[in-house]
C-alpha cells in the first residue's frame, strides 16, 4: 500500500540445476517476433533479467532470489528497487526508453491502466503453465482487478486489503483502554490517550495514498459500494452518502483524531516510524503491516529505533462510523502483480522467474513475510507471530477477506488525482464537503469511460 530513496541495486547470481536448458518446456513465447526474438541460456552464460520494483525490499528479494537459485542455473536476477513515488516517475521513462527492464511490479487499478500498453499479454503463458482453467489458481480478490477481457497484463503476487485500525495493544492495555469499535468511541479513546501525552492516532496525510484509503473506508459505511459505482459513472460523486464520507473526514481533524500536522507528515517513513517507536497508539493499514507482528521484525525495531519492547500490534476492523452496529468491511486486492515489458528481449526468462514467484514454493516465502498469497492452497506460516493473540487476528484476518467489499485502487487516474486534491482542501477548511465532491464529480466527467 514512499519518499525519495533511489533504490539499491542487489546483483545475484543464481546457480544450481538447469531448468531452461529444456526451454520448449515454457510457453512458445507468445508475443515473440522475427525481429526480437526471446534471449535464451546456452554457451554464451546465463541471461541477466532485471527485475524493478518497489516491493520487496532488498533483503526480502535476496530470499527469493537465493530460493529460485536452488531450482536453476540460467537466470541472472538483478533486482532494483525504488521507494513508490521514484518509482512510479522512473518506471515510465524506462518503458519508453525500451527493453531496460523485463519483469516489473504494477499496482492493481490506475497503475495498470497506465502501463497497460507496456505489458505482455499473459494470457497465452498461464494457459501453457497451468492449463485452461489456469484462473482458478488464484484467489479471485486478486486477479479480476487485473485481467481486461481475456487479456491478463500482470499476475497479481500477493494480495492485500486495507481498512484496518492498526493498534498498539501495550499501549492501549497500559492506558485501560481497548480498540474503539465505534466513531464516538475513536473520538473519546482519543481524548483519553492526548490527556496522558500520547499521540492517539497518527496519519500520514502528506501521501494522497493514506487519504484516500480513509475517505474510501468511511464512503464503504456510509453508502457501501456507491464509490465505485460513483468511479464508473453510475453514481453522482455529490451523492449524500459521499458527501457525508467527506463530512466526517474533516470531522476528524476537529475532534481530535487526526493528530496536529497530519497533512504536512509524510507516512513513510514519517509516521511510520513513530508508529513503529510507539509515539502513537493507532494508525490506518491494511495486511501489508502484518509482518510487524513478527519477531523478527521486532528484533530489528530494536536495532533500528532502540525500542526496549516488542510491541504488541494488531489489527482492528474499522470502526463503525454510520451506527449500524457492524464493523467497517476491508477493500482490496493484489499488492504487488508483477508484468513482463512487452518490449524485452528476454521473455522466456522473465516468464520462467514469473512462474516460480507464482509457484507454491514462491508463495510460501509470501506466506512466511506474512504477505497473504496470491493462489489458493498456501497457509499463511503464523511460527514468527510474536503472541496467539496476534495468530488468532491473522487467522480472522483471512475470514475479513472474504468478507472484502471492494477494490482499495482507484481506476482513473484524473479521479484519484481529483479526490486526492479534495481531501486535502476539505480538511484544511479551504472548501466544504459538498463543494469539494462537486470539484470530483467535474473531473469525473470528463474521463473517457
Amino acid at each position: 500500500m514512499k519518499l525519495r530513496s533511489i533504490g539499491i541495486v542487489v546483483s545475484l547470481t543464481l546457480a544450481a540445476s538447469a531448468l531452461l536448458s529444456a526451454c520448449g518446456g515454457g510457453p512458445a513465447e507468445p508475443g515473440a517476433s522475427a525481429d526480437k526474438p526471446p534471449a535464451k541460456a546456452g554457451a554464451a552464460g546465463p541471461v541477466t533479467l532485471n527485475w524493478w520494483s518497489w516491493n520487496p525490499d532488498e533483503n526480502k528479494a535476496k530470499t527469493y532470489v537465493e530460493a529460485f537459485n536452488a531450482s536453476q542455473s540460467e537466470i541472472k536476477v538483478n533486482y532494483k528497487r525504488y521507494e513508490f513515488t521514484d518509482y512510479v516517475k522512473t518506471l515510465k521513462l524506462a518503458m519508453i526508453s525500451g527493453d531496460e527492464v523485463d519483469l516489473f511490479g504494477l499496482q492493481a487499478g490506475s497503475m495498470i491502466k497506465e502501463y497497460v500498453e507496456f505489458t505482455e499479454d499473459l494470457t497465452p503463458y498461464a494457459k501453457k503453465e497451468w492449463g485452461a482453467d489456469w484462473q482458478n489458481r488464484f484467489f479471485d480478490l486478486g486477479l479480476k482487478q487485473l485481467m481486461s477481457g481475456d487479456k491478463t497484463p500482470a499476475l497479481p503476487w500477493f494480495v492485500s486489503a486495507a481498512g484496518y485500525l492498526f493498534y498498539n495493544n501495550t499501549i492501549m492495555e497500559k492506558e485501560g483502554l481497548k480498540p474503539p469499535k465505534t466513531y464516538a468511541e475513536w473520538i473519546e479513546a482519543c481524548k483519553a490517550l492526548q490527556a496522558k501525552g500520547i499521540t492517539p492516532f497518527i496519519q500520514g496525510g502528506k501521501d494522497a495514498w493514506q487519504n484516500l484509503d480513509m475517505f474510501i473506508a468511511l464512503a464503504n459505511e456510509f453508502d457501501p459500494g456507491k464509490i465505485y459505482a460513483a468511479e464508473e459513472g453510475k453514481a453522482k460523486w455529490t451523492e449524500a452518502g459521499l458527501v457525508k464520507a467527506a463530512t466526517v473526514w474533516k470531522e476528524m481533524f476537529d475532534n481530535g483524531i487526526m493528530q496536529k500536522g497530519a497533512l504536512g507528515l509524510g507516512f513513510y517513513p514519517d509516521a511510520y516510524d513513530k508508529f513503529n517507536k510507539g509515539e502513537a497508539a493507532m494508525t490506518l493499514l491494511g495486511t501489508w503491516n502484518d509482518n510487524r507482528m513478527t519477531k523478527s521484525i521486532l528484533q530489528t525495531h530494536r536495532q533500528k529505533y532502540g525500542v526496549t519492547v516488542d510491541y504488541e500490534f494488531i489489527a482492528a476492523p474499522f470502526p463503525d462510523m454510520n451506527g449500524d452496529g457492524k464493523p467497517g468491511r476491508l477493500f482490496g486486492g493484489p499488492d504487488v502483480a508483477l508484468a513482463i515489458n512487452k518490449n524485452s528481449k528476454k521473455k522466456e526468462a522473465a516468464w520462467k522467474f514469473m512462474q516460480w514467484l507464482e509457484s507454491a514454493d514462491g508463495q510460501k516465502i509470501n506466506a512466511k513475510y506474512l504477505m497473504l498469497p496470491a493462489i489458493k492452497g498456501v497457509d499463511i506460516d503464523d511460527s514468527d507471530v510474536l503472541t496467539d493473540r496476534q495468530k488468532d487476528n491473522m487467522k480472522q484476518q483471512m475470514k475479513d477477506l472474504e468478507n472484502s467489499i471492494g477494490r482499495r485502487e482507484l481506476i482513473y487516474p484524473e479521479i484519484k488525482s481529483a479526490l486526492g486534491d479534495a481531501l486535502q482542501m476539505i480538511a484544511t477548511g479551504k472548501t466544504s464537503p459538498e463543494e469539494g465532491m462537486k470539484n470530483v464529480q467535474a473531473a469525473s466527467d470528463k474521463v473517457s469511460r
